[in-house]
């Protein structure tokens, strides 16, 4: 009993587990938890709230406990009426409380430079997203386009091999040449090898998606569905403030000009409360205790800082002008790309129903051509141009279709739209 266990038990080990088709909002979501790139930008946004934390806590109370222990000789001058000149040895304990009253604007804007930054790394997250989502949409549809290519590809070569066997039946009766023959041979063999490459393709577009999703490329389901995009290309280009990438840009902007503001507020006063209280102890006097306690107001006026705020003042306002161009050369290219992707995606809609007709008329006229080839009237290579034809256009709405997915998704990734689209699911 124990074994037929073991052995059932071991079988069972040894089925393959069952595929299942995988979605692209599947594919989508499995991306996102396998990108490591993402996972460094959110440990981004951790360090900068941990940044934000340090601006809010940079100028707060600060307590020491200072202790003391040496050894100081006094001198008194000549003609002093109670000399206490000599040596001893002493230690001591103080409690000291620090606590800025007025930073004069330096709390503040720290804590908004900080908030920025913040700010910017959580665009920097959404815009890693849509990197992704647009990547997975890409792979996903390259897969989708190669197995598509592959199937023309074998239908192709199981045609020729039908050719192929009629044109030496016919060869053998004399209904046809050897030069006929010989061009259905290297009809067949050019086949054969087409679906070999195309084979060749569609294992590296499955590992290119294995990379980016983490899953197997086995059985994916057609996109039935595409997202909607705005009816013009002004409305697309009115989208574009939202791109979280331009927003990113936006946001450091801002950063660096509070910096900036810092950097000048280095030269304002500081005004600090200041306590003390403490003991000493001289080890060598009797009666040589001793306690104080002191509270102060400390006003700090820079004076002199030998260039160093005038480095930081043009640092800063170095920082501003580079992130202000950043930002607009990165809107300027997204405007570019988004009338680039409507165009194209414009004419690839307006050829779909060229190629379906193109496609229909190819098809008719090749089973026409097969019925006039049988009664003599066209030759086999008539019949082998007309099958190349069809499948020159199968091929050609294969890609216009899988090019339509991923213009689709380039440009409301473009616009800035991707994360919303694919939340909303």
């Amino acid at each position: 009993m124990i074994k037929l266990k073991l052995l059932f038990f071991m079988g069972s080990l040894s089925i393959a587990p069952t595929s299942f088709a995988l979605t692209l909002d599947q594919a989508i979501d499995t991306a996102l938890a396998h990108e490591s790139q993402l996972k460094l930008s959110q440990l981004n946004v951790a360090q900068g709230q941990a940044m934000l934390q340090q601006a809010k806590q940079q100028y707060g109370l600060n307590v020491n406990l200072v202790g003391q222990y040496g050894h100081e000789k006094v001198v008194t001058p000549q003609g002093v009426y109670v000399p206490t000149e000599g040596s001893r040895n002493f230690h001591g304990a103080e409690l000291q409380f620090d606590y800025p009253l007025y930073t004069f604007g330096r709390y503040r804007t720290g804590i908004n430079a900080a908030k920025m930054q913040l700010a910017a790394r959580g665009q920097a997250v959404s815009g890693q997203s849509s990197d992704t989502i647009l990547k997975t949409v890409k792979v996903y549809s390259n897969v989708l386009k190669q197995q598509a290519l592959l199937d023309l590809k074998i239908q192709m070569r199981a045609n020729l091999k039908q050719s192929l066997y009629e044109a030496e039946r016919r060869f053998k009766v004399g209904m046809i040449t050897r030069a006929d023959l010989a061009q259905v041979q290297a009809q067949y063999a050019q086949g054969i090898a087409d679906v070999v490459s195309v084979q060749s393709n569609l294992k590296i577009a499955q590992t290119q998606f294995n990379l980016v999703t983490g899953q197997v490329a086995q059985d994916l389901k057609q996109i039935a569905n595409l997202p909607t995009i705005p009816a013009n290309v002004e409305t697309a280009l009115g989208q574009l403030e939202q791109h979280p990438l331009l927003r990113q840009a936006q946001y450091e902007q801002q950063a660096a000009q509070q910096q900036y503001h810092l950097s000048k507020l280095e030269l304002k006063p500081m005004l600090m409360l200041n306590s003390r209280a403490g003991v000493q102890d001289h080890l060598e006097t009797l009666n040589s205790k001793s306690e104080n306690y002191s509270v102060s107001a400390q006003l700090k006026i820079p004076l002199f800082d030998d260039g160093l705020n005038r480095a930081n003042r043009l640092k800063a306002l170095t920082d501003v002008d580079l992130a202000k161009q950043k930002a607009q050369t990165l809107k300027q290219n997204l405007q570019q790309d988004i009338q680039t992707s409507y165009t194209q995606l414009e004419a690839i809609r307006q050829n779909r129903l060229a190629i379906q007709e193109a496609v229909r008329s190819a098809t008719v006229a090749l089973q026409y051509i097969k019925k006039e080839q049988e009664v003599g009237t066209k030759t086999t290579f008539d019949e082998l141009t007309a099958e190349q034809t069809l499948f020159d256009m199968q091929t050609q709405q294969v890609l216009n279709d899988q090019d339509e997915v991923v213009l689709v998704y380039q440009l409301l990734d473009q616009m800035g739209g991707l994360n919303a689209v694919n939340n909303s699911k």
